[in-house]
């Protein structure tokens, strides 16, 4: 197989990935406007439903190692421009990488617990930047790049065309969650039963299964 064959593959991989990404974006979005929204009070262990509400972190939040945000979830994309002829430029993925924790939605009925690990998550990109010719990369973005075997210069020291996309889930935020979730006694809310008779406070608990992953958004169109 020739070394142009091969480059050829790498190229059209990174770019498929590029091209899948946004359209798991965009129909993750759908999927969240249409579904009826539900309050966690409400909330029916029979079937997924959609829940809407204020993020708030559990313990220690993390902080995205791109531009340092605190969040309770991070998506990155970093991809690289490569030009063609007759101004056929395309851009290729770099790096693409997730990671989140636990965390909690508040809505005025009540509390839902979100382990958002395997979800299905579509964020709202609210950091653009973008390195290049003329432009080097930041402090923080090259050590980005470092920590994952990558570098913000090509041959001859020109620096590369790179564009970075971040999108958080941070605290204080509206948050809507789709899937399915099982109500449990929340310990932090004995102290609201009133009366021994009174029935324990309830919290619901969410996190994908194999009937079906839990689909997060905070896009806006999504959260009514």
């Amino acid at each position: 197989m020739g070394l142009v064959f091969v480059a050829f593959i790498l190229v059209a991989g990174g770019v498929a990935v590029a091209s899948l990404y946004y359209s798991q974006n965009a129909r993750l979005k759908r999927t969240l406007r249409q579904a009826p929204r539900v309050s966690i009070e409400n909330f029916s262990e029979r079937n997924p439903a959609k829940i809407v509400g204020s993020l708030v972190y559990i313990g220690e939040p993390l902080n995205s190692p791109l531009t340092g945000r605190t969040c309770a979830y991070y998506e990155i994309l970093v991809e690289e421009y490569h030009s063609g002829t007759d101004d056929d430029g395309y851009w290729e993925t770099m790096i693409q990488e997730s990671q989140g924790q636990d965390f909690v939605i508040e809505d005025d009925t009540g509390t839902a617990i979100v382990n958002p690990i395997g979800a299905q998550v579509a964020l709202t990109v609210d950091s653009r930047t973008k390195s290049g010719t003329f432009d080097a990369p930041t402090e923080q973005e090259r050590n980005y790049l470092n920590s994952h075997g990558q570098e913000g210069e090509g041959w001859w020291g020109f620096n590369k065309s790179l564009r970075y996309r971040e999108g958080i889930l941070e605290a204080g935020e509206a948050v809507a969650v789709l899937g399915r979730g099982v109500k449990e006694p929340d310990p932090d809310g004995v102290e609201q039963a009133r009366g021994y008779r009174s029935a324990p406070p309830m919290r619901l608990r969410m996190r994908g299964s194999q009937k079906g992953p839990l689909l997060i958004s905070d896009d806006t169109s999504t959260v009514q």
